[in-house]
């Protein structure tokens, strides 16, 4: 049955899929602009492929000057014949940007107010030779890697479509290539596309210079007030005399912002006045946040209820240049006091960071209070490859439906591995995220038994067309050891990013009246988001999962249902509705964010 409804909703889905893309190419080339006497009309008298209809259809109704007139309500008769004899140069000049070189327009006014123009299109016009020079420094034997790479990345090879977009977007990652590398002066010094217009054969010609390999040189600090060099000197991540990246300005950049202590970070390499030694000197430009901020705010989860969020924020605790984040957070379900103290990198990467909490949660049947003290060490790149080993102590109070409270207490290490490949950090369409963690509590006097937990999250994201998105999730865990392992280590599935259409944590084992943890979790999903804007989408998603004591006993169920999406400024803003079919019940679920 579970792999039937799968099958059903994933064959809907591309159903769907193909519909929306075949009603786009069917459409007929014909333009009314809304509250005008005049209107125009567009005709191929050859075939040419659909996709390319629709570009041509868009790039006829959004720059003919024609079009623009007819919105203007003072347009007279004298004026339409003009605009009407002049359009022909104009499709023409247009047509030509997307690789069709003397376009015949034929013209036909069967009414005075209508115009119907007539499009003969040559073939579209190929790549027949390439010519591509790269000179400079980067024809010596230590760099011919990257002159290799800049060679084979070339995008235009011979017998591909030419087009202006296409022209001017090689161009520009040749150039790019070089510029991400050792060599920041790179330019373009000779540019030429030759067509022949009776074979539509284009000849490319470009020379590029590479100028000179760059090195980094000194790093310097600008904009510090309230922080001593010698506390953010150690975010510094560029090694003096090593090879000119982009890539590595951003990181230093990163490593700066990460901190929690700016509000801006500008990071500029010198690449225009280089040193005698072929170094380019780096200038790090900060601007400080407030040391001390309080912040109130109220909103509404599907997952916890109504809620109110007290926090403060001190970022210059003791005068040591600790960050120290703390809050009181209290929901219909859910109420917490947390604070965590991190530390400055230090001078071998490293980034600690002291824990403390008291959470109380009131869910199906199961009310927690959780006390827990941690300490943390990071390391890596936090947005690209990131670890971290950490200790915790935990002492949990638990009732299980309005039964006496039981004690749990469990002593934890524990081992963390982020990874990151995304296009964007707030708004991802192609890449993938994987978060793993283990958390081991090796003694028996400092615990209620020895135990491992074991997690592991993978969320992807590819492009099916450029709007069409697919989304995928997938989550699994397990605990192995003692069988009295406290519930803050047990797990249960079911809200807005686990399995939509059942309540936060309603899926788990049954305990007389209420849902506790299981020993085992499984949950994933999969979703097709149709764009319809640049900022909204629709979507429809499959989601599935459950936790259990074991495999043996793990049952998964189904949720699905529809959604809008709203590319926000602050991250993509998910609305859905979602039908639990082991529940038959419907539900409303709100995201905001991409759940890191």
């Amino acid at each position: 049955m579970f792999l039937a409804t799968c099958t059903y909703w994933l064959l809907f889905l591309i159903l769907l899929f193909f519909s929306i893309n075949s009603q786009a190419q069917d459409s007929a080339w014909f333009d009314v602009k809304p509250g005008s006497h005049y209107q125009t009309r567009f005709l191929l008298t050859n075939d040419i492929p659909s996709d390319q209809q629709s570009t041509l259809r868009e790039l006829l109704q959004k720059h003919l000057s024609i079009h623009e007139a007819m919105q203007n309500p003072r347009m007279n008769e004298s004026e339409w014949r003009r605009l009407v004899q002049k359009t022909p140069q104009e499709i023409a000049d247009l047509l030509a940007t997307e690789g069709y070189f003397k376009t015949k327009t034929t013209v036909y006014q069967p009414t005075t107010q209508l115009a119907e123009f007539h499009l003969t299109l040559p073939q579209q016009a190929k790549v027949n030779k390439v010519n591509v020079a790269i000179t400079g420094e980067i024809q010596l034997a230590e760099h011919q890697g990257t002159l290799e790479s800049a060679q084979k990345s070339w995008p235009l090879p011979i017998n591909s479509t030419f087009t202006q977009q296409a022209w001017s977007s090689a161009k520009r990652e040749l150039l790019s290539t070089l510029l991400r590398a050792e060599f920041p002066n790179a330019k373009i010094t000779r540019s030429q596309a030759l067509v022949n217009p009776q074979t539509q054969a284009v000849f490319i010609q470009l020379a590029v210079d590479s100028g000179p390999a760059v090195r980094f040189g000194q790093v310097r600090i600008h904009g510090l007030q309230h922080y001593k060099e010698s506390m953010v000197r150690p975010l510094n991540t560029l090694k003096t005399g090593a090879p000119y990246r982009q890539a590595d300005l951003l990181t230093l950049q990163n490593s700066f912002m990460s901190t929690g202590k700016f509000r801006s970070v500008d990071v500029t390499a010198r690449t225009e006045s280089l040193n005698a030694d072929q170094t380019a000197d780096v200038d790090v430009t900060v601007n400080e946040l407030e040391q001390n901020t309080v912040r109130i705010g109220v909103g509404a989860s599907t997952n916890t209820g109504a809620r109110i969020v007290f926090n403060y924020t001190d970022r210059n605790l003791f005068n040591r240049g600790l960050l120290w984040d703390s809050s009181l957070r209290l929901e219909q379900r859910l109420q917490a006091a947390t604070s965590n103290i991190t530390f400055l990198t230090d001078e071998k990467g490293f980034r600690d960071s002291i824990q403390n909490s008291v959470i109380r949660t009131d869910l199906e049947g199961q009310t927690t209070t959780a006390l827990q003290n941690g300490v943390r060490r990071y390391w890596g790149q936090p947005n690209i490859f990131e670890q971290y080993v950490g200790a915790n102590l935990l002492y949990e109070f638990l009732t299980v439906d309005g039964e006496q409270s039981q004690f749990n207490k469990a002593a934890t290490l524990a081992y963390g591995l982020n990874m990151r490949r995304l296009d964007h950090p707030l708004a991802p369409t192609k890449g993938w995220i994987l978060n793993t963690q283990f958390q081991l509590a090796p003694l028996d006097k400092l615990s209620d038994g020895r135990f491992l937990q074991s997690q592991a999250r993978l969320q992807a994201f590819y492009p099916l067309t450029q709007s069409t998105q697919w989304l995928g999730r997938i989550e699994v865990g397990t605990v192995t050891g003692a069988r009295s392992v406290p519930a803050t280590y047990l797990f249960r599935a079911g809200g807005d990013q686990s399995v939509r259409g059942y309540a936060f944590q309603s899926l788990g084992v049954k305990e007389a009246d209420a849902i506790v943890g299981g020993r085992v979790l499984l949950t994933g999903s999969t979703e097709i988001v149709q764009w319809l804007t640049s900022s909204w989408g629709a979507a429809m998603f499959v989601d599935f999962g459950n936790a259990a004591n074991s495999w043996k006993d793990y049952d998964p169920v189904l949720g699905y249902g529809l959604g809008a999406r709203w590319r926000s400024p602050i991250g993509p803003v998910g609305v859905d509705i979602a039908h639990g079919q082991e529940t038959g019940e419907y539900r409303l679920h709100f995201n905001l964010g991409v759940n890191f």
